[in-house]
């Protein structure tokens, strides 16, 4: 009847107008779900960095702080001792051989690429190093590098300074007789600092620095003692 199709007609309008309803809220949530996800991401990429350092401090008994300079500036054979390290390769030099650009690829220790996997996460960046020799004024060798280059880092900065101990003092070490020593040591402060802005990673490679501060300057050291002072050198021609 007229009647039963105007009501048939209706309720289908009903149930039309009901879905586009239905529709258009699960469009509005799904909007809404997508804005504060949005807010989030933007929120968590505009997060400070956190910094954190650390400063160690040695005597590398026997060792001239002019070999240990000669063998920090060398990086080129990183890859053949440092720990950690994958790649290393100098870029560019100065022609006055006081700046120079390197690129290092590092596993990052404690952070794995999966739960199962006992492979690090990597990192490529590119530093920028400053070489400061010893002179008569200033007796003191520095090697400073900041990352211009890198995905994961804020910022990465190092500074090594180098200064010699003679023999007297050398056998005063820490108020403490010591027996002869057959050549001039070398006072190290190793000072690194980094700034993420992921807290995951920054809270893990906080709990690291410190040990890795130490095996890095550990390897430097065992690094003079294998490859003998005059071999060591810095011989890179490219130019800035």
């Amino acid at each position: 009847s007229p009647t039963q199709e105007t009501m048939i007609a209706s309720s289908s309008k009903m149930i039309r107008c009901c879905c586009i309803s239905m529709n258009t809220a699960k469009q509005n949530c799904t909007s809404s779900i997508l804005r504060s996800q949005n807010r989030c991401i933007i929120g968590s990429a505009a997060r400070s960095a956190t910094t954190h350092s650390h400063v160690h401090q040695s005597v590398l008994t026997n060792i001239h702080p002019q070999h240990l300079y000669n063998i920090v500036n060398n990086v080129d054979n990183y890859k053949d001792f440092l720990p950690y390290c994958h790649e290393s390769k100098i870029l560019q030099t100065s022609p006055c051989h006081t700046m120079m650009d390197a690129v290092l690829r590092v596993g990052l220790p404690g952070l794995s690429l999966s739960a199962s996997s006992d492979s690090l996460l990597e990192e490529r960046y590119v530093s920028r190093v400053r070489m400061i020799p010893a002179s008569e004024t200033t007796p003191l060798w520095t090697i400073e590098a900041k990352s211009i280059q890198s995905n994961l880092f804020d910022s990465l900065k190092s500074r090594w300074q180098l200064s010699l101990i003679d023999d007297h003092a050398n056998n005063n070490v820490h108020g403490q007789q010591q027996q002869q020593q057959s050549g001039p040591s070398c006072n190290v402060n190793f000072e690194v600092e980094m700034q993420l802005s992921n807290p995951l990673i920054s809270f893990t490679l906080d709990r690291v620095l410190k040990d890795v501060a130490k095996a890095q300057v550990e390897a430097f050291e065992k690094r003079c003692r294998a490859v003998p002072f005059d071999n060591e050198s810095n011989n890179n021609n490219n130019k800035l």
